[in-house]
């Protein structure tokens, strides 16, 4: 088993908030993460963007259907400085004490980044576990990742949300010797 967890799961399988919620359930038992969320932006029932989040604070719109004159994916437009202030920041903050890394998601938008793209390896190599979301899908960045003989990947579905979070928890305990 790697020291590494990344967790694979469709759009609106519950990575985020198996993400958050390992993060809350890991908190309480004194553990510090940093790192960061992506959150939807919508409106009504549609998806409009992507709101990227520093679990320490600071977040901006990272890919929106409204922006116009930046890399697209799907029928988003990605704000790459947007990306990167907040990533990078977020990333950069977990070297400073944290226990725990958090990324959610290394997906198509984050890795249009090289600057993110590096930063996840050199976190990967750090002795502080890091988990971090990936989308279902082939993905040349992603698909390095999984490779990793440090990295163990769970898939999420909608029946195993609860299971899979349990053990993802369980390993990180192992992993942060607390278990």
């Amino acid at each position: 088993m790697g020291d590494n967890i990344l967790v694979r799961g469709s759009p609106g399988s519950g990575k985020t908030t198996l993400a958050i919620r390992v993060v809350e359930e890991l908190a309480g038992l004194g553990f510090k993460a940093a790192g960061l969320v992506t959150e939807e932006i919508r409106e009504g029932k549609a998806r409009r963007g992507f709101r990227i989040r520093d679990l320490r604070g600071g977040e901006a719109v990272m890919a929106h259907v409204d922006f116009r004159g930046g890399p697209r994916v799907g029928k988003y437009t990605v704000d790459l400085k947007a990306l990167e202030e907040v990533a990078l920041r977020a990333m950069d903050m977990a070297r400073g004490g944290a226990d725990l890394v958090v990324i959610d998601e290394i997906g198509k938008m984050e890795a249009l980044s090289a600057a993110f793209r590096e930063r996840v390896v050199e976190l990967l190599d750090l002795p502080i576990p890091l988990l971090a979301t990936i989308p279902v899908g082939e993905h040349p960045f992603v698909s390095t990742l999984i490779e990793r003989p440090d990295v163990s990947v769970y898939h999420l579905d909608r029946r195993n949300r609860e299971r899979t979070k349990e053990v993802v928890k369980e390993d990180l305990l192992r992993i942060l010797g607390h278990g």
